[in-house]
């Protein structure tokens, strides 16, 4: 199960890079959404919503509320994903 979680946060990881342009190598599990990627909360739910889209996976608007790291990210969906 490890694995399929560090897989998912890989490609969280690289998307939320492509997406926002910043290098991969800098984006990390405990890199805060709003801190340290600078998303105001419309574009933290723009992201989560493309992500939602892109995995096919939904989460709950309690569960997008309460994100704030790419590691919560990687939890929610893979939550969802199982």
């Amino acid at each position: 199960m490890q694995k399929v979680q560090n897989l998912t946060q890989d490609k969280i990881i690289d998307f939320v890079s492509w997406q926002l342009n910043v290098p991969s190598s800098s984006i990390f599990p405990s890199s805060n959404l709003s801190g340290d990627l600078n998303l105001d909360p419309f574009d933290k739910m723009l992201l989560i919503a493309e992500l939602e889209s892109r995995l096919n996976v939904f989460l709950t608007p309690e569960e997008a509320a309460n994100i704030e790291t790419i590691q919560d990210v990687s939890y929610f969906f893979q939550k969802h994903a199982a």
